[in-house]
């Protein structure tokens, strides 16, 4: 068991992670300082526990964390490897996955990871074969022995089982309520998948963090948890201002308070250290069981001079509060205030949201053939899966059927032919035409003002699902069922015959509300 996860589980000590972001290339100044860092925690006394280090980020290319993983392990240390769904497809994660546990390396940090940004010869071609929900619901397995099928027809047989300590990430910097209740909801559904630590997106106001720890308290999750303190430098809050880095809000007011602090000799470096410091202590104060920092170009001395000044004015954390409420207009919470951030028992309750959309005529006829015709133990559903057993052994009719769906779906959903269908999940919105990394287990953490993180002139497709469900008070759906991976074997072929006949995921859902597990 790693030194990081012991500690974790152990809950007795403060957990400090320290976060890189290596650059491109074998070699290079981002590339050294993550082993150089690693040398100087060795030698020095800092209560660091695992350096933590990003996967591609931005979607741009870099040099994988698992080999400086694997470097730090030979030093002694723990790595908390960023773990991205981003640029590989299923087999490839399993085979990510498993070189990481012969290295040794255990705790991976599962993250949904940036959209495409650049490449050889042009941008690269996104993947997201799974969503962050299925990694980790996958990693999991693989803990078990992960079963595959064996060399006679009918075998299995179980590989070796691994070992992995896995983290999960939450982004509650949502202006909208239906961005921040369905973070939320993914966030369940994370913890359902088996997750064993959280760690929220970055961000400099407080009550959200807090909202964060007050919905695991109202979900009664018991996860460990670890804050968010990024050291925030002038020239990268202006580029998070602009809504350059998915998930990260940075208000205008905050970057003129440190465009006044870089007026300064030290052009504000004091200051931010400081108000890392602060927010340190706030962490620490508030309960959660650790904190994960990071920022641009730090050097182990500025960690030390965060890490310390924390623990100087930890006593007094309650007078930094004021510090961190930088809020965005007409911003949604899901719980009352607790400016003291006291967390008394009716601050945990969250508060009632009036219904504030109408449902759509496009849902409300999804959901009348829904009930009549794709709904078990209907007549409609009977007299479907008996046209479909027809369709399925008689091919002319079934290419006339297959003609007929392709046209209505197209139409009406700009159907992309995965033949495993998510509508149903959806409330009858495609994941497949109208979010680009084919979430189905709820959002990514990138959208903003509840548009998507790729095309800031489309919605987010997961604030359209909360709203349909919200019309008609079925929110709950949402975080109530985890969806399968998309079976790829169906592709260009009638969801309606896959349906009826059970070959795709909807036989596979799984109830998390009721089950622990499959």
């Amino acid at each position: 068991m790693s030194r990081f996860r012991e500690k974790v589980v152990e809950g007795k000590e403060f957990i400090i992670t320290c976060e890189f972001v290596p650059g491109r290339g074998s070699r290079g100044k981002s590339v050294e300082e993550v082993v150089e860092f690693g040398k100087k925690v060795i030698s020095g006394k800092l209560p660091i526990h695992a350096i933590s280090i990003t996967d591609n980020p931005g979607g741009n290319p870099a040099i994988g964390p698992d080999i400086l993983g694997k470097e730090l392990y030979g030093m002694g240390l723990d790595s908390l490897i960023h773990f991205a769904t981003s640029d590989c497809n299923r087999n490839m994660i399993e085979s990510r996955a498993y070189s990481l546990a012969r290295d040794g390396i255990e705790n991976l940090l599962v993250v949904t990871g940036d959209y495409t940004a650049s490449g050889y010869g042009g941008m690269a071609k996104p993947v997201f074969d799974l969503d962050s929900v299925q990694v980790v619901r996958y990693l999991k397995e693989m803990n078990k022995g992960l079963k595959v099928p064996g060399r006679k027809k009918g075998t299995f047989n179980n590989l070796p089982e691994t070992n992995f300590f896995t983290g999960s990430v939450v982004s509650p910097f949502k202006r909208t309520e239906s961005e921040l209740m369905t973070q939320f909801f993914k966030l369940e559904k994370k913890v359902w998948a088996g997750a064993d630590f959280i760690i929220p997106q970055l961000g400099y106001d407080v009550r959200k963090f807090a909202e964060v720890l007050k919905y695991m308290k109202f979900r009664n999750i018991n996860l460990p948890i670890l804050g968010n303190v990024y050291v925030l430098n002038r020239a990268v809050a202006r580029f998070m201002n602009k809504g350059n880095v998915p998930g990260c809000v940075v208000t205008d007011e905050l970057v003129r308070k440190i465009e006044e602090d870089a007026k300064e000799p030290d052009k504000g470096k004091k200051a931010r250290l400081e108000r890392a410091a602060q927010l340190m202590s706030i962490f620490r104060g508030m309960g959660f069981n650790g904190v994960h920092i990071g920022g641009f170009g730090l050097k182990y001395e500025d960690f030390e001079y965060v890490i310390k000044s924390s623990e100087e004015i930890a006593d007094n954390w309650r007078k930094y509060i004021p510090n961190f409420r930088y809020s965005q207009e007409n911003e949604f919470f899901c719980f009352p205030d607790d400016p003291e951030l006291t967390f008394d028992e009716d601050k945990l309750v969250p508060v009632k949201s009036p219904r504030k959309h109408a449902a759509s005529l496009n849902f409300r006829l999804g959901l009348i053939l829904h009930r009549s015709v794709f709904t078990e133990r209907t007549l409609g559903y009977k007299i479907m899966k008996l046209a479909c057993r027809v369709f399925d052994k008689w091919k002319f009719a079934g290419r006339i059927s297959y003609f007929f769906e392709r046209v209505v779906k197209k139409l009406l959903y700009n159907c992309q032919e995965c033949g495993d269908c998510a509508l149903f999940d959806m409330a009858y919105l495609c994941p497949m035409s109208r979010c680009a990394k084919f979430q189905r287990n709820g959002p990514c953490g990138g959208s903003r003002n509840g548009m998507c993180e790729v095309d800031d002139t489309k919605r987010c497709v997961w604030t359209m699902v909360y709203d349909r469900l919200s019309s008609v008070r079925k929110t709950d759906e949402i975080r109530g069922e985890y969806v399968p991976p998309v079976n790829w074997t169906l592709s260009k072929t009638s969801s309606w015959l896959n349906y009826f006949l059970g070959r795709d995921h909807s036989s596979k859902k799984i109830n998390i509300q009721n089950k622990d597990d499959s």
